[in-house]
This record gives structure tokens, sequence and C-alpha cells, in this order.
């Protein structure tokens, strides 16, 4: 049988299975088809009722001496009576009467109190809702004077806010009355105290309250479809003696590792978008098209089926951490444990995400989980979301979800947890138990990776110069943090874990043929960019960013010493990438990956740490050619040297030399010289020819030795 036999013979019968589990089954199909209709129309139905109700019952009022509750009286009474004619007039049957108009104070509780302390005691305590104090230095002596309100109100009893917020709208529609009748005494016109007359339209989307808790909803309900099958695959498996005889039989660990994983995945995808449409046509049969779409078109059901489309690579995400926790469960109530913290640990940058003012922008484009419910939530109120916001969610999701995969593999194929009577995650990390090792695990590089990745874009974030400013700052900072986390950090792993690190990083002395290949591809690498970059603009245009940025850029390298710049833009990238894309992640890749697909996924990685995606391809094209350059060398060397000259020639190039040329101009992507471009392309010829013969392993067995394809 072949490999998508097996893999479709074990993904059918554990689906089988799950869907038999009533579990599954409550979690995926009851809670969404039931239970969110219920909770939304009883919610939305419960807040309709009790503002209703807020805004005509009779509100509790406090004040200093009864002459002050008469005049409370006679106001409450002359506005219930001037809506009330405002009523007549409209008809009885005038919809804008019934919608419009407010309801009166028909009636209040006023109370008398001996002072103002009392007063404000009784609204702490909630006995009274709001006090009132008029004219504290006593009554206006004349119709000119001004009559002085002050309110003592509780803003977190609603009922306090509630009145407070009807006797100052009574206030201000007896203040339009007492004015317009003395308008109307001196003969004024009725704008004579308006000279202004000032209106807005609200452009924004509608406040939703379902447009900003579906997106977390989703998220959590994607969760949770995943948290079952996870387990019951896992510790459930265990916990019935069956996960052993599996690990045993002739089925590969892989095969199994895949079914059960696609399993989990299908389980999640099939929860989130059973919610989804659980939510929509509740939303859609139950009238509150409005709540989530601001045109007469009625529910988006485009957009929902593009949120459910960006929710895949987030479901993979958290079945492959939901697998990876599960694995070290011995029984079903253990693993329940366990995926307790992770959800709490989801809930932060969810929670986050759902504030009002947390826009999808910055760190946010890039944070596991926030970014997703941001995503959604843009889509749902009708913003405009950029395609390089779009892409930089889903790439940075599949990226997660790629090194989560691998983690979950790696954990979920390790007899020391399957086979455990007590696995741990301490196990882990417990350096008694590591053997030394040549090479590190693909799931420690990809782990690393993932997390340094919105390390990484927070920081080069964070230290970007505002429109305009130079960008020393930024190059100067970057050449010393840059050494710390691409060659530091990976350094301390290696250490800890026990593996080789002069094999890992390929610290050896390359061949003469290989040092040549890296000097020649270094010198004629960026003839092709080049080119692809002008064929591009020329396609697709180049956004203005990228002009602006190029400007600066060149106002910044000028105003440095030659040595310096070429220190911080040529020298210290191409050591400290080279030692992490190149040397870190390329071994670990190269452990259990075929050739080319190591080399593939070390350039896209590249090409992703560059957060450049007008020039997305090309960085992670060149990543390709470097990492083809060192599998075939066996040494990080050759690599070093082509990076640095590549992004020396380039920067110079950029520069214009002494000419002056404005690298934003025109003439700067321009085509090259036939010549050039003919010698440029024949150079790079060379150099991949000269590498394509790859070099003897070393002697040593301590040393790795990256396998053939």
């Amino acid at each position: 049988m072949s490999f998508y036999g097996r893999i479709r013979t074990i993904y059918v019968k554990e689906l089988t299975d799950i869907l038999r589990d009533r579990r599954t089954l409550i979690a995926m199909i009851v809670v969404p088809i039931v239970l969110y209709p219920l909770l939304m129309l009883g919610s939305i139905q419960a807040i309709s009722y009790q503002t209703e109700t807020l805004a005509q019952e009779d509100i509790i009022i406090g004040v200093l001496s009864e002459s002050q509750g008469r005049w409370l009286y006679r106001l409450i009474e002359a506005d219930a009576q001037a809506i009330e004619k405002n009523r007549q007039d409209l008809g009885p049957d005038s919809q804008e009467a019934k919608e419009e108009l407010p309801f009166p104070l028909a009636s209040a509780d006023i109370r008398r109190f001996a002072s103002q302390d009392e007063i404000q005691a009784q609204v702490r305590n909630r006995v009274i809702q709001v006090g009132v104090i008029l004219n504290p230095n006593g009554p206006p002596q004349t119709t000119q004077e001004q009559t002085s309100v002050q309110f003592f109100l509780d803003k977190e009893d609603v009922r306090s806010a509630s009145a407070y917020r009807r006797l100052v709208d009574l206030i201000e529609r007896t203040t339009a009355r007492i004015v317009a009748a003395r308008k109307a005494r001196a003969g004024l016109p009725d704008a004579f105290d308006h000279p202004f007359v000032v209106s807005d339209t609200d452009l924004s989307s509608p406040p939703s309250i379902l447009g900003q808790i579906l997106p977390l909803i989703l998220v959590l309900m994607t969760i949770t479809g995943a948290i079952y099958p996870a387990i019951d695959l896992t510790a459930g498996e265990r916990e019935r003696g069956t996960l052993e005889s599996l690990m045993v039989s002739p089925v590969s660990v892989n095969d199994l590792i895949v079914g059960k994983f696609l399993v989990v995945t299908t389980v999640a995808i099939l929860g989130a978008a059973l919610n989804l449409a659980s939510v929509t046509a509740t939303v859609h049969f139950g009238g509150f098209d409005r709540m989530i779409s601001t045109t007469s078109e009625g529910i988006p059901f485009g957009s929902m089926l593009f949120i459910l489309l960006c929710l895949i690579p987030f479901a993979v995400l958290m079945s492959a951490v939901m697998i990876a926790v599960c694995s070290f469960a011995r029984t079903f109530k253990e693993a329940q444990n366990y995926v307790t913290p992770v959800i709490l640990a989801v809930l932060v940058p969810g929670g986050i995400a759902a504030l009002p003012a947390t826009r999808l922008e910055g760190i946010m484009l890039v944070m596991p989980v926030g970014n997703m419910v941001l995503l959604a939530r843009e889509i749902l109120l009708g913003a405009i979301v950029s395609f390089e916001q779009i892409a930089w969610v889903l790439v940075s999701t599949t990226f997660y979800a790629a090194a989560a995969v691998t983690v979950a593999a790696s954990i979920f194929g390790q007899e020391s947890v399957v086979f455990a009577d007590a696995g741990s995650f301490g196990s882990l990390f417990s350096r008694r138990a590591l053997k030394r090792s040549n090479k590190p695990t693909v799931s420690t590089v990809m782990l690393f990776t993932a997390l340094l990745f919105p390390a990484w874009f927070f920081i080069q974030t964070a230290l970007s110069p505002e429109p305009g400013e130079s960008l020393g700052g930024l190059l100067y900072a970057t050449s010393w943090l840059m050494p710390a986390l691409f060659v530091g950090l990976p350094l301390l792993i290696l250490l800890y874990w026990r593996i080789d690190v002069v094999g890992s990083l390929a610290l050896r002395m390359p061949s003469g043929r290989h040092l040549a290949a890296g000097i020649l591809i270094g010198l004629s690498a960026w003839v092709p960019v080049h080119e692809l970059s002008v064929l591009q603009f020329q396609w697709l245009g180049a956004p203005e960013s990228i002009r602006q940025s190029g400007e600066i850029l060149k106002e910044t390298l000028l105003s440095m010493p030659r040595g310096t710049m070429l220190l911080v833009v040529a020298l210290i990238p191409a050591v400290c990438e080279e030692l992490l894309f190149r040397g870190f992640l390329l071994s670990g890749l190269g452990s259990s990956m075929k050739k080319w697909t190591a080399i593939l996924v070390s350039g896209l990685v590249f090409g992703v740490f560059h957060f450049f995606l007008f020039k997305f391809a090309l960085t992670a094209a060149l990543g390709i050619v470097f990492a083809y350059l060192c599998w075939q060398s066996r040494s990080i060397l050759p690599v070093m040297i082509a990076h640095f000259l590549h992004n020396a020639i380039g920067v110079l190039l950029g520069l214009g030399a002494e000419s002056g040329e404005d690298v934003a101009s025109e003439a700067a992507w321009a085509h090259l010289p036939l010549y050039v471009l003919a010698l440029g392309l024949l150079t790079l010829g060379i150099g991949l020819a000269l590498a394509s013969r790859r070099a003897e392993p070393p002697a040593s067995r301590l040393l790795p030795a990256m396998a053939e394809a």
C-alpha cells in the first residue's frame, strides 16, 4: 500500500471512531447549533428588554429641601406634558413618535435629606439613584441668573447611570424650551445663539456586539473543536491501552502521526465551520443582519467564507499544539488539566486583540491568536484590510503551524513519552537524560525560529524611526542585537542539549573549489536579483514606501564612514544570518528532511525573516541558493563570503558611488546593459557549477554529515 493509501486508511478509521464519540459530537455539533442561537438571541433580547425597562421605570432622587423637591416635580411634570404634546402633534401612528421621542419621567420618588454628605452616602449605598443639589448658594434672584444643578451618581450602578442620563436629558430639553420662549419674547430669531450649524455623519461600522465578540468566539471554538479529538487520540488511547499496540504495529510512526493529526485538524475546521454557520444563520434568520453589516445587502457571506479559509492554518496550529500537550498525559482527566493552561494562554493575546483600541498593525500582525482575532474582526466590521496585512497574518500563522506540527510529531514519536508511565514536560529539558548528538532536531530548530520570528519583528518595529528620520539608530541597534539573538541563543541551545557545535554550524574549512564558488556567486548574484526586481517593478509597480525608505537609507549610509557602513550592513548580517539559517536551521532540517526539502524550507524562512513582502520571492530565492552552496560545501564559510559580497556590492551600487544618483528614481529600476547581464549570469553559472560537486563528509564521526537526497 502506498504512503497516501496508508494515511487515508488511518485517517478514515480514526475519524470514524472520533465521530462516534458522544463528547466530540456534543462539542462540535450540539454546542454551535443549539447553544449559540439560544445564547445570542437570549442575550440580545435581555439587553434590549433591560434597556427599555430602565428607560421607563421610576427613579429615586435625593434632595436637600422640600422646595427643591417641588421644583423637580414641576420640572418633570412640565417635561412630560411637552413630550405628550409633541406625540399628539405627530399622531398616534407616527413611527417617529415611537422611535424618536423619549420616555418622560412620569413620576419620581424624591426624598429629602439633611446634608450633602448624607446624600452622597445614600448614593454609595444605592438607597437612592441620584442626588440633586440646586443652587448651593441660594436660589436665583432674577430670571437672568443661572440655576446651578449638581448631581451625585454611582457610574458603576446601571440604574444610577441611567437615572443621571435621563435627568440630564430632561434639563437639556427644558433648557431648549426656556431659551426658545425667551427668544420669542425678545423677538430674536432661532439662530440668534447658534451662529454655526454642525452636523456629522458617522462612517464607521456600527458598534456591533457581534462584530466585536464573534472573532474571539470563533477562535476559541476552533480550539475547543481540537481539544477532544486530540485528547482521545493521545491520552485516550493510552488510557484504553491501545496506544502502545498502535506504535508497535507494522504501520510506521510517521504514518500514524500524520493520520491522527489530520483527524484533529479536520474536526477543528469542521467545528469552526459549524460555529460560523450557526452564528450566521442565527443573525440572518433572527433579523439581526444590521449588527454585522453596514450595507443593505445583509450579512457578507463572502467575508464569512474568507474568514473560514483564514482559520485553516490557525486550526492546524492549535491541533498540533493540542496533540503535543496531550501526548504527555496518561489519562483523559490529566490531559484536560494540561489543556487548561493552554486555553488560558490563548485567551491573553485573544483578549488583547478583542479590545476596541487594538489595531491590526505592528506586532499584532504576527502575534499568534491575536492576529487571527483582529483579522476576523476587521473583516466583519467592514474595515479596509490591505493585502499586506492579510499576507502577514497568514504567513506568520502558517509558519507557527509548521513549527508546531514538527514539534508535535517529534514529541509524539518519542518512545520516552509514548511508553513512559509518567511523561512530563520537564523530561524534555532535563540535561541528565540528554545524549550527545551531531545535529539539532527539526523540532528544535523550527520551534526556535518560530519563537524568534515575532520577537525579531517586534524589535524591528519598535526600533523603526518615524517617517523622514534617519535609519542610523535601527542599523546600529541591529548590528549588536543580531549576534546576540541569531548566534548567541542558538549556541546556548546547542551547548545545553549537548549537540556538536562545530558540526551543527558547519564550522569547517571548505575546499578550494567551493571557496571559489562562494566568491563567484557573491560577485554575480546581484545581477539576476536586480533584473528580476526591475521586471517585478515593471509588471507590478513599486510601493511608495520602497522609494521613501530607499532615500532615507541612502542618506543614512552616506553619513557613515565607509568601513562602518560595510560592517553594519554587509559583514555582521552575513555572518549572523548564515550561522542561523544555513548553520543552525539547515543542519536541523537536514537531520530528518531530504536535501531539497531542507534547502527550500531554509530559503523560505530566510525570506520571511526579512519582513519585506514586496521582495519576499527574491530574498527566498537567494536564500535557496545560499542553502544549496552550504549543503554542497558542508561549510558555512563560502556562504558567508557570498552573502557579504552580495550585500556589499548591492549597497555600493545602490549608493551610486560618487555620482549621487537617486536610488528612488526611475533610473534605479532600469535594466542592466546586456554585456553586464551576460557576464553576471555566466559568472553565477560557473559558481553554481563549481558548487554542484559535493564535498566529502568530515572524517570525524562527531561532525555532522548532511545526508544526500
